[in-house]
């Protein structure tokens, strides 16, 4: 069964069309289980009905047409209770409602189970037979697999299908991701995929038949000329069996072969890439499902090569591509560079398939003030190319083609949002004082968004987190001490004589060098922070003889320790400080030259730093809590992962009890301590902080007006009172209710947008 159910994954993915792959999907399915009728329902959930969409074995004229209630019948019950149903007299249920339109009254067996994504009933697929009988316990498995591995596939398939006919429709489709960075934008969509493959390819139409024979045929010819230019670079060095897997790759591109295939496809009305992708597919499926080893194994070279012809059908088309001037970037997973090569005055929002609203990427897109929503369904991204595209970030939701009211509407809310943004910043220059006199002292979290820095150093308190990673990362190799110094230099004079709190290199997780990068099946339980520090001595001294020799003559510089666990790395990491002291002291033997030892820090990022903070505080100087790993780690959530994203939230009660012992711990034994996680930037999470102790918050430069607007109009006494009340609830939801009504009663009810649509 098992060849079976790949068998059927695969036909069903391959198809153009939602039609295509549910028509395939019953047919198949049928055949498997060698019965007389396999159908698929799908939720319409504005009308509270399932709507027939494909079957082998009802009335055809009913597909399309034919609807049920979410609580009739025998699939609304199958629906209601999330699980299968299998009798052999179907139409001796209780439940079981006759509807002629169908004509099922000859089937008695009948087997269904429901189709879920994302803890939702998206479906329900029935299979029918006529002779009475109960389905096998194999039957029945067999079809349960199957709906958990297409259930995802056919949501996306569906999604797919919609964006396709939009256009034509002058319907605005509507996809759902998570907020990451705040805002709302409109603009035009604008691809960026780095590495190519056939999924990220839509099935598309092209009016002009002969245009997409010329582009196929010059793609062709240019990766003939690859292949042809490969075989004599190695024909001198390699052996003459090896280099013939080049022949062999020009005789697969023959017009016989799969350039007959791919011109069949031309003919229907496909563009060049969408035949191509079509007949590459269905290939790798044929060479894939022989018995033979060797043949099995061409499906790679099938592979190969398609690649290459697409890849040179897609440069045709890049060579012309432009940034737009209201560019939304969308790409499967963001990186810092992606985010670099765009014009920053042309930036306006982006959306990505991978990583979640608390990724480094993320947190980047939040430095830099730009809109962005993560974890939208992973569709063909081309189908975004030069649409039009609302970004409302707020609410988590990208509209794809907006109808003229809707883009009314979002301009308006944008003039709303910039209005607010101005009323922040009037006050940009104002102390950070709560109503009763508590001085709040906000930091920011600096290094990712390096052009920007020379503009805010004036809007700050100092800084709480600079991340020297950045300069790393925009690097092609590990920078120079030299080099290092300077960077440090610049950056300790920029702010002086604020203090400028430095975390050393805290790579790994989602931060990578491409010059240093190293594959772990589990990331952020892996090698990264203070962790790699250690195990490379010699790069952790270089960055703190660079750190202490750029302070010389300023004194604001502090040190801190990232990713820490294990007491025997702060002592490890004391140690290799005081042999980068007393090193430097040797080399710099000058009587004008005083060479200062910083105060050096730890961060509060895993769950065990919590509990040897006692021991810790008579060796380090200060802690920060970086609440963003604090909360991935309490919760068990990757972060990263958008199939998990709803359930990383730094409201959830352990995580601000945590945070809560944290400062009392601190001020009872007297350590300086201060947040640095993107939860001092949210109002919300700035109020519950100071009542729980915090006087330091370090955050993003783009929230920092807003949160001293906030709390320049609170009482340290009545957050105090909403904390208390916070610490009580067991669920998220309800400290979120708790805090809402908190806002709508201190008049901040315009900083509480929620989408409406």
């Amino acid at each position: 069964m098992l060849a079976t159910l790949r068998a059927i994954v695969e036909a069903v993915a391959q198809q153009p069309t939602l039609t295509d792959a549910l028509n395939r999907f019953v047919a198949m399915v049928k055949e498997a289980l060698a019965t007389e009728c396999c159908s698929i329902y799908f939720a319409d959930y504005s009308q509270d009905n399932f709507i027939l969409m494909a079957s082998d074995g009802l009335n055809p004229q009913a597909i399309g047409n034919f609807r049920i209630g979410f609580t009739e019948g025998l699939v609304g019950l199958v629906a209601q209770r999330e699980e299968p149903i299998n009798i052999a007299h179907a139409q001796s249920h209780p439940r079981f409602k006759l509807s002629p339109e169908v004509h099922e009254e000859g089937y008695n067996a009948f087997l269904s189970v429901p189709l879920v994504h994302q803890r939702k009933v998206i479906g329900v697929i029935v299979v029918q037979q006529k002779q009475a009988r109960s389905f096998s316990n194999d039957e029945e498995s067999f079809l349960i697999t199957l709906s958990a591995q297409l259930a995802s596939q056919l949501a996306n398939t569906e999604a797919k299908s919609i964006l396709s006919v939009e256009t034509t429709a002058k319907k605005t489709s509507v996809l759902k991701g998570v907020s990451g960075s705040p805002g709302i934008a409109l603009g035009r969509g604008f691809v960026v995929i780095p590495k190519l493959d056939f999924e990220s390819i839509d099935m598309q139409k092209s009016d002009n038949v002969e245009q997409q024979k010329k582009l196929f045929a010059q793609a062709v010819s240019a990766t003939r000329q690859d292949f042809h230019i490969m075989a004599s670079t190695f024909s001198d060095s390699m052996p003459k069996e090896a280099v013939a897997v080049f022949e062999v790759y020009q005789q697969l591109l023959d017009a016989r072969s799969l350039g007959r295939q791919v011109e069949a496809q031309l003919e229907r009305g496909w563009s060049a890439k969408s035949a191509l992708k079509y007949v590459i597919e269905s290939l790798v499926s044929q060479f894939k499902a022989m018995s033979d080893p060797y043949i099995k194994e061409r499906a790679i070279d099938v592979k190969e090569i398609g690649l290459r012809v697409l890849q040179h059908l897609m440069s045709t088309e890049q060579a012309v591509k432009s940034y737009p001037k209201d560019t939304i970037l969308i790409t499967h997973t963001l990186t810092p560079t992606m985010l670099a090569e765009v014009p920053k005055e042309r930036l306006k929002g982006v959306i990505s398939v991978n990583g979640s609203a608390n990724s480094h990427a993320s947190i980047l897109t939040r430095a830099m003030g730009i809109p962005a929503v993560w974890g939208i369904e992973d569709i063909p991204l081309l189908q975004f190319e030069s649409k039009d595209i609302i970004l409302d970030a707020y609410a988590g939701r990208v509209y794809i083609s907006p109808t003229p009211a809707l883009k009314k509407e979002y301009k308006q809310l944008h003039i709303q949002e910039s209005k607010l943004h101005d009323k922040f910043e009037a006050e940009h220059h104002l102390e950070a004082v709560t109503l009763d006199g508590e001085h709040i002292s906000l930091l920011v979290n600096a290094g990712l968004d390096l052009s920007t820095e020379q503009e805010i150093a004036k809007y700050c308190d100092g800084v709480g987190l600079y991340r020297t990673e950045a300069w790393f990362m925009q690097k092609g190799q590990f920078p120079t001490q030299a080099e290092q110094e300077q960077w440090y230099r610049a950056v300790l004079t920029r702010y002086h004589p604020e203090n400028v709190v430095m975390r050393t290199l805290d790579i790994g997780g989602d931060k990578v060098l491409d010059y240093f990068n190293f594959t772990e099946e589990n990331p952020f339980l892996g090698w990264r922070g203070i962790r790699i520090s250690l195990d490379h001595p010699e790069l952790l001294l270089d960055q703190l003889k660079a750190m202490l020799k750029a302070n010389t003559g300023l004194g604001n510089l502090k040190i801190m320790l990232p990713m820490v666990s294990h007491t025997e790395e702060v002592d490890e990491a004391l140690k290799l400080l005081e042999q980068a002291y007393f090193e430097l002291q040797e080399e710099w033997a000058d009587q004008f030259i005083q060479i200062e030892k910083p105060e050096i820090g730890v961060m509060l990022e895993v769950p065990s730093s919590i509990y040897l903070l006692p021991e810790w505080a008579d060796k380090v100087d200060f802690c920060s809590v970086g609440s963003n790993d604090l909360t991935q780690y309490l919760l068990a959530v990757d972060r990263n992962n958008a199939q998990v994203a709803d359930l990383f939230d730094p409201f959830h009660p352990s995580v601000l009890r945590v945070l809560n012992q944290v400062a009392s711990q601190c001020q009872n034994l007297e350590l300086p301590f201060s947040l640095c996680g993107e939860l001092g930037g949210e109002p919300e999470g700035a109020i519950l902080l100071i009542a729980m102790g915090y006087r330091r918050l370090s955050m993003n430069i783009s929230t920092m007006s807003k949160v001293k607007w906030v709390l320049r109009r609170l009482k340290v006494a009545d957050m105090e009172a909403l904390l208390s009340e916070c610490l009580k609830q067991s669920t998220t939801k309800q400290v979120h209710r708790l805090l809402k009504s908190f806002m709508i009663e201190n008049e901040f009810s315009e900083l509480l947008y929620q989408s409406k649509h």
